[in-house]
């Protein structure tokens, strides 16, 4: 079998280091860790055959795989808490708790009841190992029709980061979508407003043949994909139009997104705010800015960066100001998930006096606020880019060419007629 030969080359290939990381901008030093990975060998060994990656699944549903030169397979699905496992926080469902017995070729199969996993989108995560040390982790985006709906839409009350200040902005994406290609007459612009698109697989219009964007029941769907012979698409909604014109906040402010996405080479999911959309100085605030992918050459980590940028600004002596970073081990934070396994929601409050991020409710970072953030407002943005100027390689191959990022909601608190 093809596959099966090019995952023997990577076995053998799996100390190199793609050419295309290091070229990385040196601006961007939250995109540089990642370099090399302890003893772990990772290969991609997993495909799916059925069913297929991203369709819709309900009832007893059979997974059949292929692991390729592996000894042993796992399947993981985060559920909602349960009698067993009562956390707020929900678990991780093993799917097959005894294991996965694999064929000689490699071939393995498992099913699990759709109904006993949440409603919406999920990801089952294949983990195959082998017996010298390589390893895989495949991750099948699915839509579950069947489970019941957990967590999921805007919540009742308001996050307590938010206390003081009042709602002014949110989307449960329950109803139609307004996005155009530069924003006007619409509610988000499906490009960064006036420059700077950055993804590998570019950032398409609303209505173009292959818009990444579609409503699903009370998610907005970003879809990335590759069609044969073309660059490929993808999306990102801005809150502001090509003019300037849309929804700013001013600190003091709190905003929160939502979402998940898969971890695949390339794949690069972010929530985050600039207060300039002309060249020159100005403050980018990256809320989360998560990284796909596994193994030497990859980003290799669970978790995800919050950056400051204070771009085009120099301090008293005039030496360019630092950009303030902190990574998340989301496998020490709430729920212990990372965010391609489950939903997470992503908030920021900028303050008069400190700027603080949070996952799901809990503090991870925090830093003076620059005073561009504070006298300056801000637009956000929703992005899934694939590659671009992050430097990492993108491989969808075995996943179509194809990943999709799914939207929750997004809501900003502020002071009303604060300009």
């Amino acid at each position: 079998m093809r596959y099966c030969s090019l995952v023997r080359a990577a076995a053998a290939a799996v100390c190199l280091v793609p050419a295309a990381v290091m070229g990385q901008d040196r601006n961007y030093a939250d995109f540089n860790y990642g370099q090399s990975t302890a003893d772990t060998m990772w290969v991609e060994a997993v495909t799916v055959s059925e069913p297929a990656c991203r369709s819709e699944v309900s009832g007893r549903v059979v997974v059949r795989f292929e692991a390729c030169g592996m000894d042993r397979a796992q399947a993981f699905c985060w559920s909602a808490p349960d009698a067993a496992n009562p956390s707020e926080w929900g678990y991780d469902r093993n799917l097959a708790p005894k294991g996965i017995r694999l064929r000689r070729n490699g071939a393995g199969e498992f099913s699990f009841d759709a109904a006993t996993l949440p409603r919406g989108p999920i990801n089952v995560r294949i983990h195959a190992e082998a017996d010298d040390g390589r390893c895989d982790i495949f991750e099948l985006q699915l839509y579950n029709r069947d489970g019941a709906a957990w967590q999921r839409g805007i919540p009742a009350t308001a996050p307590a980061a938010a206390e003081g200040l009042e709602l002014l902005f949110e989307d449960d994406f329950d109803g139609g979508l307004s996005i155009s290609n530069d924003g006007r007459g619409a509610r988000y612009n499906a490009h960064k407003p006036t420059f700077g698109d950055f993804s590998g697989w570019p950032f398409t219009d609303a209505d173009a043949p292959d818009s990444p964007f579609e409503q699903v029941d009370t998610y907005l769907r970003i879809k990335a994909r590759r069609a044969e012979g073309s660059r490929g698409s993808t999306g990102l909604i801005a809150s502001v139009d090509m003019d300037g014109n849309g929804f700013w906040v001013r600190a003091p402010f709190y905003m929160e997104c939502r979402f998940t996405a898969q971890s695949a080479p390339g794949t690069w999911p972010a929530f985050w705010t600039i207060t300039n959309i002309r060249q020159g100085a100005g403050d980018e605030l990256d809320i989360i800015e998560a990284y796909g992918g596994r193994g030497k050459g990859n980003p290799n980590y669970w978790g995800y960066s919050c950056t400051s940028h204070f771009w085009n600004q120099r301090d008293a002596d005039g030496r360019a100001v630092e950009h303030p970073s902190q990574r998340v081990d989301m496998l020490s934070v709430g729920s212990r998930s990372s965010w391609s396994a489950t939903f997470h929601t992503y908030g920021l409050y900028v303050g008069m006096k400190d700027t603080v991020y949070y996952l799901d409710g809990i503090e991870v970072f925090r830093h003076p606020t620059n005073a561009v953030s504070r006298d300056f407002a801000h637009l956000f943005m929703v992005n899934y880019a694939i590659g671009g100027i992050s430097g990492w390689p993108i491989d969808l191959e075995r996943y179509g060419n194809g990943s999709d990022m799914w939207v929750d909601y997004v809501r900003v608190y502020g002071i009303p007629g604060n300009k």
